[in-house]
């Protein structure tokens, strides 16, 4: 398997999946079949599976799936490059990548303000939304659900002028200024299915603060996370933010609802499971949840790494419970489909051990713009206003990633010899 392949290989990179430490990538690969529906999940992993014992040493299953199974998975066999970097040298590092439909060479990656994106437009109006909160409050009410995750989202067009090369050198600019900003997130970038729209199919990036799951061997860890507040620039109003959300009431029974759901899905495939009674704190760069570290070691055969993320997702900490009924009171309420948002993002390999993330505080970026997304956890203490605010604080990590891209000077590109340089250095190994 390559270890480092060349930077600007004209196959770019189509898929990404970033830690502090190490950076995985694909160029593509030969795509699983798949059908969208209900069954969808089960049968990618079913395929998944099969592909893997039929292919060489070294394959790998990588790709995304959305978040319901009304929109088809895109996931292929491959073979995974890694890139092992310090956590300072991650964003010269995956900010000197070429991306799939590479940008030419020459063609500077700030050099597409002519194509900027213009002011995001909220997909519903705050009204609207503050109205559906109200909605799913009454569905908690008469008992049909006791939490739902209500999205909303932000459009941002492209301007007429922009053109393929411009909206490319988008995604260098935007994993950079993510990475930059959001130090211990995962970044993830993943080429989609085209959706018959011209220019380069879409992409779908972000910097996710959330694990699904990871497996080594017969071992299972995930961070789930639920129950959300702003950061403050004020280390004094910071500190008081954290422990009010510790001691909040309704955040730490929207988080008590993913984790009991958890731990009741997985018991059955585990000889031992360790969930902690309370809840622990997580930090982004702007926001505070809370989170459990939950551990498991499963049962033999161990059941791959899909196939426990197919049997968990969606959870309520993007969905809600019970899943079905929330699931179908998403899709009455939400303006616009969710696609990627809120659904997976990772790989396996052929023993089944994998890594799964959450996509969230993400975007979705085609030829004619960028769709930001952003839910709420919704339960009987929600109250609207604080809820659109929820959303308006997790918008703000792609919102401030796009303003440091527009910001940023007109400089060239890392090249593939200063990559090679910082290798020989010790920076890229």
């Amino acid at each position: 398997m390559p270890s480092h392949p060349d930077i600007g290989a004209t196959s770019g990179v189509g898929w990404l999946l970033s830690t502090p430490r190490l950076t995985l990538t694909s160029p593509g690969g030969d795509a699983l079949p798949v059908q969208a529906g209900a069954g969808q999940f089960t049968a990618l992993a079913e395929a998944a599976e099969s592909a893997l014992r039929q292919s060489p040493a070294g394959t790998a299953v990588v790709g995304a799936l959305p978040f319901d199974e009304a929109a088809p998975a895109h996931l292929w066999l491959t073979r995974m490059e890694h890139h092992r970097h310090s956590p300072a040298e991650r964003a010269a590092f995956v900010g000197s990548l070429s991306y799939a439909e590479a940008v030419p060479d020459g063609h500077e990656p700030n050099a597409w303000h002519s194509a900027w994106l213009t002011t995001p437009k909220p997909e519903p109006q705050p009204s609207a939304y503050r109205a559906a909160v109200r909605a799913v409050l009454a569905e908690i009410e008469a008992g049909t659900i006791s939490k739902a995750v209500l999205a909303r989202s932000l459009y941002a067009p492209l301007n007429a002028v922009g053109n393929a090369a411009d909206q490319r050198a988008l995604v260098p600019a935007l994993i950079t200024a993510l990475a930059r900003r959001e130090t211990a997130a995962r970044l993830f970038a993943v080429t989609l299915p085209t959706t018959g729209l011209h220019g380069p199919p879409p992409m779908l990036l972000g910097a996710t603060p959330e694990t699904l799951l990871r497996r080594t061997g017969d071992l299972l860890t995930l961070r789930p996370l639920a129950g959300t507040a702003a950061r403050h620039q004020d280390p004094v109003v910071d500190h008081a933010r954290a422990m009010a959300l510790l001691r909040s009431g309704k955040d730490q029974a929207e988080h008590r609802h993913v984790v009991d759901d958890l731990g009741r899905r997985l018991r059955p495939w585990c000889q031992s499971l360790d969930i902690p009674a309370r809840p622990r704190l997580h930090a982004t760069g702007r926001l505070w949840h809370l989170t459990t570290p939950i551990h498991a070691r499963l049962r033999h055969p161990a059941p791959s790494a899909l196939t426990l993320a197919c049997a968990l997702h969606p959870t309520p900490a993007v969905c809600g419970t019970p899943t079905p009924a929330a699931a179908a009171l998403i899709r009455t309420l939400e303006a616009v489909p969710r696609r990627y948002f809120s659904g997976l993002v990772g790989w396996m390999d052929k023993t089944g051990d994998g890594h799964w993330v959450i996509s969230l505080r993400c975007g979705e970026l085609d030829a004619d713009g960028l769709r930001l997304h952003a839910g709420a956890g919704i339960v009987r203490a929600s109250r609207p206003e604080s809820e659109l605010a929820e959303t308006e604080a997790k918008f703000a990590t792609m919102l401030a990633a796009l303003e440091d891209a527009r910001r940023s000077t007109r400089r060239a590109r890392p090249t593939a010899a200063a990559a090679l340089a910082a290798r020989r250095t010790g920076g890229i190994r």
